[in-house]
């Protein structure tokens, strides 16, 4: 499946380097300012180049935008490979996914504007290229978790262990997702909970959806 082409690489070492800063810069302006925020003055300004500079590797703002969401999944995906591995060094299924579901919320606690910017991005760009690459980034990330889980296989009484922790984690997510990201969402209304609680209510309800008969 071709990838999305957000510019042309770079092959000398200062104008990667002047790439990697732009990327930085982009990824601080829509964390401080969020999308509407993240205007190209703004990024060039942050990334001490003129906007010029800016336009000579991408044809546009959106441009810039795709290649900077891409490269952070991309990024994201690696080290959550490291944080999982470390979580599912616990001796009992409840206990891993407590720290999965704590990993993952503090993701969303910690960058609710880049992850407001990333929906709100993927559900208005016309790029299907793009839209499809950044999915596939996200669902490498839930399968990365799905694999790290499956050695407790013994303990899921689903009869498709892989299926089942597939729907635990993506219900999981939309719940925080809506939780963080969302000021108006029923999750603050019908059941105004604090982080802490969430997290528990989400680590008990995905445990017991687990280990229930089939």
């Amino acid at each position: 499946m071709p990838r999305a082409v957000t510019h042309h690489e770079p092959k000398q070492q200062r104008s990667r380097d002047t790439l990697e800063r732009l990327l930085a810069a982009t990824l601080k302006m829509l964390e401080e300012e969020g999308l509407d925020g993240a205007t190209v003055p703004k990024i060039a300004k942050a990334a001490k180049v003129a906007p010029a500079s800016v336009y000579r590797r991408f044809v546009d703002k959106e441009a810039l935008l795709r290649a900077t969401f891409l490269h952070v999944l991309s990024q994201s995906n690696d080290m959550n490979r490291d944080a999982i591995a470390k979580a599912v060094q616990c001796e009992t299924l409840e206990a891993t996914v407590a720290r999965v579901i704590s990993a993952l919320f503090e993701q969303y606690r910690h960058h609710p504007r880049f992850l407001r910017a990333l929906v709100r991005f993927m559900d208005n760009d016309k790029d299907e290229a793009f839209v499809r690459e950044a999915r596939l980034h996200i669902a490498e990330n839930i399968n990365v978790i799905v694999d790290a889980l499956l050695p407790f296989s013994a303990a899921i009484r689903h009869p498709s262990p892989r299926r089942a922790l597939q729907f635990a984690l993506l219900s999981a997510g939309s719940a925080m997702e809506a939780y963080a990201l969302d000021s108006n969402s029923l999750w603050h209304t019908v059941l105004p909970l604090s982080g802490k609680e969430l997290k528990a209510e989400l680590t008990r309800g995905l445990v017991a959806y687990l280990q229930q008969a089939g």
